[in-house]
């Protein structure tokens, strides 16, 4: 009797130990793949305007060619709104190089992060915003008035007018040498501002930034002559 007590305890011994080995290897997996809603916004964010993929390899496990890809995607689709009829192929490279430079300077802090009823969560972004394109409005103005007056002039003096593209591409030169001036001079930010960034499942069940808060954020991160027109207007 004695023995089959003993075989018994063993073998809820051994199911036991088995038990508990199961629970902390699932406490440890749980642990190891658990999602951190703010490291995954600093490693997404990161990524896409600062150009470091480290982190966001890391969250996600794609490549570290992918991983650039996405900087380089945000990249061209900025790029996108210039008119590609009045841009010279060095002139887009010199824009292009201009707008990677700016997203690599752009400032952001990530902050707190809750969690809503449908797993959602929400991550607040604050954000100062890069104040080049404003500050340096009035100048650009001012020189696309002069060359503006100067075609006039030449016109008047019995020269031929230049074709619209020709005065288009022009004034975007002219945009671009004021901007990267006053860019080499150090770049001027705004009071900061607060965003919440909306982080959910895809249809894969993969975690994404909501589209919506991203074209958002993109307004903010540098500030634009419209936008601070309309701020002072309301």
């Amino acid at each position: 009797m004695s023995g089959k007590k003993e075989k018994k305890h063993f073998i809820v011994g051994i199911i036991m130990v088995a038990i508990i080995v199961a629970a902390t290897a699932t406490m440890i997996y749980c642990y190891i793949n658990r999602f951190d809603p703010q490291e995954y916004v600093q490693a997404f964010l990161d990524v896409s305007y600062k150009q470091k993929t480290e982190s966001y390899i890391k969250q996600t496990g794609i490549s570290e060619k992918e991983a650039k890809q996405v900087f380089e995607d945000n990249l061209a689709y900025t790029m996108k709104k210039f008119p590609e009829h009045v841009m010279t192929d060095e002139m887009t490279e010199e824009y292009r190089e201009l707008f990677a430079d700016l997203a690599k300077k752009t400032s952001y802090t990530v902050g707190e992060a809750t969690r809503e009823e449908n797993g959602t969560y929400q991550v607040v972004l604050t954000v100062k915003p890069i104040t080049l394109l404003k500050d340096t409005y009035a100048e650009f103005q001012e020189k696309a008035q002069e060359y503006a007056t100067k075609v006039s002039n030449d016109v008047m003096n019995g020269q031929a007018m230049p074709e619209e593209t020709q005065m288009q591409t022009e004034i975007y030169q002219i945009y671009y040498e004021v901007l990267s001036q006053a860019a080499e001079k150090g770049l001027k930010y705004g009071k900061p501002n607060k965003i919440v960034l909306h982080v959910e499942k895809d249809k894969e069940g993969k975690y994404e930034i909501r589209k919506a808060d991203l074209q958002n954020l993109d307004h903010l991160l540098i500030e634009s002559v419209g936008e601070e027109q309309d701020e002072e207007n309301s």
